[in-house]
């Protein structure tokens, strides 16, 4: 059995916009043919993929158990037809970039200047999110390439290359926190304030947990729990949390006077940075040229 693309990709449609009609008009085709597009892969899969609610389309278990799947051969399809393209010479090549903070802001900018300088119809999307996130968008084939701290290699990712860039985690606070101006500090003065952290499972989190326990102190009491650092800086510029953050990601709010390193030189954390794409026999000449202007670039 095989499936047909454009099967696939109105079920994919279907499944990202919640409704028949929605994912016609982003398919440019008519509801009813749409419809009809469906109804001949789930009689050809002999399952049904959707639930029609009056709210709108909800995958089945079966829908569940194809998307995955669905949402990877859609992905190899339009890479195969981009890499022949590139091939060809015409050189209109997307790729998708994840990237942690720090090198987002610090790092990319300077890289894919040279990268659109050599390759100027090149399209560019960019993901900002942390380690875990990243893994995961970087399996499911959400992006091609990702930059950020150590994600563990497996069947699907692959370590290529480490950067040279690195940064550096901090303990921010407010201007007028109480503990501004103290000199030195070490953990201990810092550990029974209130903080304003990621969620539990997000990488930056598990950092900061093993660095308090290699100090041989319980994690402080995280009072507000989010994975926005612009969230974070705002609580710690207008409370009494403190945070921890790389030093680029606060750098314009500490010149601008809303927040301040503290001087806790034992929870100043460097970080290396790595990138990974996908385990593939192949890689796409956009992935092929990012890497090398990654290499050259040295921030």
């Amino acid at each position: 059995m095989t499936l047909d693309p454009r099967q696939l990709r109105a079920f994919l449609a279907i499944t990202e916009c919640g409704s028949l009609g929605l994912a016609a008009e982003s398919l440019h085709v008519t509801q009813p043919a749409l419809s009809r597009t469906i109804r001949r892969l789930e009689t050809q899969l002999g399952v049904q993929l959707f639930e029609r609610r009056t709210t709108g389309m909800e995958l089945t278990l079966f829908g569940r158990a194809l998307f995955p799947h669905a949402n990877l051969l859609n992905t190899e399809n339009a890479l195969a037809v981009e890499q022949i393209n590139a091939l060809r010479g015409l050189g209109q090549g997307t790729i998708r970039i994840g990237a942690v903070a720090s090198a987002a802001i610090m790092l990319l900018p300077a890289v894919l200047d040279k990268l659109l300088q050599a390759w100027p119809h090149l399209q560019v999307q960019i993901t900002e999110a942390v380690e875990d996130v990243l893994e995961t968008a970087l399996t499911n084939s959400v992006i091609d390439v990702a930059i950020g701290g150590p994600i563990p290699e497996s069947e699907d990712i692959v370590q290529v290359a480490e950067h040279g860039f690195t940064d550096r985690y901090s303990v921010l606070s407010a201007v007028n926190h109480p503990l501004q101006g103290r000199g030195e500090l070490s953990i201990h003065d810092v550990v029974a304030e209130p903080w304003v952290m990621p969620p539990a499972g997000a990488v930056p989190r598990r950092q900061f947990n093993e660095l308090t326990s290699r100090l041989g102190v319980e994690p402080p009491h995280i009072a507000v729990e989010t994975r926005s650092p612009a969230v974070i800086k705002a609580m710690v510029a207008k409370s009494c949390c403190l945070g921890w953050l790389p030093e680029p990601l606060f750098a314009a709010e500490q010149a601008a006077g809303f927040v301040k390193a503290l001087p806790v030189r034992e929870m100043a954390m460097q970080r290396r940075f790595f990138v990974f794409r996908r385990r593939r026999n192949c890689t796409p000449p956009p992935v092929v040229r990012f890497l090398e202007a990654l290499r050259s670039v040295q921030v």
